[in-house]
């Protein structure tokens, strides 16, 4: 028999797609200890399996990384847990390649946590890829996909998949802002000579299309708000990938709603404090995504 706490466990990984076990800690507050002993027990259950990595290029961190396996998906579906987008959770394994990516986006969404556990003044709606407490949308398409038609030359429709949407909501002044998150881990493109849909560009690119012709006010109905814009987040993997990306979003504009950081002062600051580059200006005084006035720290080491 699973408990409520083990639901709680299969159904964070579900959501994330794959975690660390120091991940899992946070998200269920629980010790490290307690989540290894729950471990164990699910994978001899086989509801999860676990895997052990080895992450860094010098010296090797080794880590345990959790997956939820079909027998665990289908607890939670029996449990009435999953929605339209259990397709998308299933076969994660053979994701795993991206593992660091994932579990660098993980990780700020982790952080988002943090400014709601830490300042309730603030609370945070989030989206994953494979968000699978909700009911809206279209089965066969994830529901942060945004497709639209493109009025260039190539005539070819663009498509965005961000790696995280969230809302942030003030409780006293009731604003509510959203951001789409990018994570960047140095292996795309910046611009490519043929413009490809690939590169950091063309991302910028598209972003800037969703911006203008307002196809974001979607998240009106699935947050439960009134929008006036978003915020696009990069997040990079090191500080000189950040001041890379910088020197492109000043050279595209309108960027002033394009914002970047690298991961390195999220984690020794935290997602709320003064570590953001608005519109790509890393040279001036760094910004909060939550303004000045409300910036705060909360770091995880």
């Amino acid at each position: 028999m699973t408990n409520i706490r083990d639901i709680t466990i299969l159904s964070a990984i579900a959501e994330y797609k794959f975690l660390t076990t120091k991940q899992l800690s946070i998200l269920c507050q629980r010790s490290i200890p307690v989540i290894r002993r729950r471990l164990r027990d699910l994978s001899e259950k086989g509801l999860v399996t676990i895997q052990e990595r080895v992450f860094g290029e010098k010296v090797g961190r080794k880590e345990y990384v959790i997956i939820i396996t079909d027998k665990g998906l289908k607890t939670l579906k029996d449990k009435g847990i999953l929605s339209l987008y259990v397709n998308y959770i299933t076969n994660k394994t053979s994701e795993i390649v991206f593992i660091e990516h994932d579990l660098l986006v993980n990780w700020f969404l982790i952080h988002l946590i943090l400014i709601e556990r830490i300042n309730q003044r603030f609370k945070v709606f989030l989206l994953t890829k494979s968000s699978h407490h909700l009911t809206q949308g279209d089965a066969d398409h994830l529901l942060t996909m945004e497709y639209f038609s493109n009025s260039d030359k190539s005539g070819n429709p663009h498509t965005i998949i961000p790696d995280g949407v969230f809302t942030i909501t003030d409780t006293k002044s009731k604003k509510v802002l959203l951001f789409f998150l990018e994570v960047d881990m140095g292996t795309e493109t910046l611009a490519s000579p043929t413009q490809s849909s690939g590169d950091i560009r063309q991302k910028v690119n598209n972003y800037q299309m969703l911006f203008k012709h307002e196809i974001y006010e979607r998240y009106n109905n699935i947050a439960n708000c009134k929008l006036n814009g978003f915020r696009l987040l990069f997040l990079t993997n090191t500080l000189n990938r950040m001041e890379l990306i910088c020197r492109l979003v000043q050279s595209m504009p309108p960027s002033d709603f394009i914002w970047v950081t690298d991961q390195q002062r999220v984690f020794y600051k935290g997602a709320a404090a003064n570590i953001w580059a608005r519109g790509g200006q890393y040279k001036k005084k760094l910004e909060s995504i939550l303004t000045e006035r409300l910036a705060f720290r909360n770091f995880l080491l």
